[in-house]
């Protein structure tokens, strides 16, 4: 999920209309969330840069465990890692497939959106990504070179428009008033609640490790992908931000938008044209599409690296690489048709939907903060980090800085499973931990059935290497 950047976050959470109330919320947030995300990263990509293999956050926990929890650790990061990426990729191809719908909506006075229209528009999107994946996968380094430049110069052009076309906010909406639409009584509260939907665009950075066993020099590459990926990604988002709340306009305008999309309007009114404003709106769509296949590709390296392991049901087919396309066909089909399911879901109640959505952050977090956390408390003494010079955070400053990340990781999850707006209501409940809770509890009860005498649990002493045998 490295390509889903932050100007499109926030482009996706301007579709909330309690998010877009809090819009200060997004310039304030994003700056610290790419701070406290790189704690986060660094404390990440240390380890990746000792250990790159294709499972990631699990077999680093087996590495870095005791011999008691070992298997158990490893295990339940594995399963935690793997449903929160299925969700979060079918995230990515939701918005894109939704802003598509969107777009048709804005252009054309008589199209009425549908919840079945809007779960095809989504299914498209999941179809290209996986076919990319599969029967185009030579085809995706230029198709990432391509969406390199779209990221950029696009963004370049849009930041322009905002800036010298339209009407101004001044200052001080931009860096000063507060607005608290929630519900909530404390603007503290509010503002940590609405961290929630920043955080989409800064996780799914463990998407390079999870590539490692197909990249030249992964202790190297790896790390570095990590990390220019969110330093490059996180100035680009504050500047599109910065720009787009001067652009915002009134914002009781903007929470009427007949698109569901409000950005779209924002680009309405700067450039005077639909078709003006559906170019621009173009580029969130297609970097979210490409968020979709990156995120494809890099949860189903997880899962093919699971299944090799013996963790996951059916991992003889999930291991399956297919000789002569050289991916791992199975596990991409696997992904593909639970991001589809998921579809059905939205069609039948799409607050369930949502709930299933939610339990991204949560999941992706908890796979962060458990390899961190084995770092700090059993792996650190007894690693050699004289072997390790692409990525070393040494013996003092690492500890430092793995406790201000866990701390971190620990007040997002906290706050991701927090409602947006109060009074509670069945529709806007946070259903985040009760799905979390649910998944881990599948995951226990296979370990505990099956897992615990199959799993093969990773060693630090198993090679790595380049390529998908």
């Amino acid at each position: 999920m490295g390509e889903k950047t932050e100007h499109n976050a926030t482009d996706q959470a301007s579709s909330n209309k309690h998010d877009l109330s809090g819009l200060r919320t997004d310039e304030d947030g994003l700056a610290q969330l790419g701070h406290r995300q790189e704690l986060n990263l660094c404390s990440l990509a240390e380890i990746a840069a000792m250990y790159p293999t294709a499972g990631g956050q699990y077999h680093w926990v087996a590495v870095l465990s005791t011999t008691s929890t070992r298997s158990s650790a490893a295990y339940m990061t594995g399963w935690i890692s793997v449903g929160g990426q299925i969700v979060l990729s079918a995230a990515a191809a939701f918005s894109a497939g939704l802003q598509i719908q969107a777009l048709v909506t804005f252009n054309d006075d008589n199209y009425t959106p549908t919840r079945w229209q809007g779960m095809l528009f989504y299914w498209a999107v999941l179809v290209y990504s996986a076919v990319q994946n599969v029967w185009g996968i030579k085809l995706l380094p230029q198709v990432n070179g391509f969406s390199g430049i779209i990221h950029i110069l696009p963004f370049i052009a849009i930041v322009v428009v905002l800036g010298l076309i339209s009407e101004k906010n001044p200052s001080s909406f931009v860096f000063k008033d507060v607005v608290n639409s929630s519900g909530w009584d404390s603007d503290a509260v509010s503002w940590l609640v609405g961290l929630a939907s920043l955080v989409y665009p800064f996780i799914g950075y463990d998407a390079a490790c999870h590539m490692a066993e197909e990249l030249p020099n992964p202790s190297r590459n790896v790390p570095l992908a990590m990390v220019s990926s969110v330093v490059i990604n996180g100035l680009m988002g504050l500047v599109y931000c910065i720009v787009l709340l001067y652009a915002t306009g009134p914002l009781e305008t903007l929470l009427t938008s007949r698109t569901g999309f409000p950005f779209i309007d924002i680009y309405y009114e700067a450039a005077g044209s639909r078709a003006g404003a559906s170019t621009m709106a173009a580029m969130p769509i297609f970097i979210a599409v490409v968020a979709s296949l990156a995120g494809i590709t890099s949860t189903s390296r997880t899962l093919w690296a699971f299944a090799r392991d013996e963790a996951t049901p059916f991992d003889k087919q999930l291991s399956k690489v297919d000789q002569k396309l050289k991916v791992p066909t199975n596990a991409i089909l696997t992904v593909f048709t639970f991001q589809a399911l998921l579809g059905l879901i939205y069609l039948g109640s799409p607050a369930a939907f949502n709930a299933v959505l939610s339990m991204a952050v949560v999941g992706m977090y908890l796979s962060y903060i458990i390899p961190i956390a084995y770092m700090t408390f059993c792996g650190r003494k007894n690693i050699p980090f004289d072997k390790y010079r692409h990525f070393n955070l040494g013996r003092y400053f690492g500890p430092v800085l793995n406790w201000i990340s866990m701390l971190w990781i620990a007040l997002i999850i906290v706050f991701s499973t927090f409602p947006i707006e109060t009074p509670v209501t069945a529709q806007n409940m946070n259903y985040a931990s009760v799905v979390m809770c649910a998944w881990v509890v599948v995951g226990a009860w296979y370990y505990m059935m099956f897992g615990r005498q199959k799993f093969k649990v990773p060693l630090a002493s198993m090679p790595i290497s380049v390529g998908i045998p």
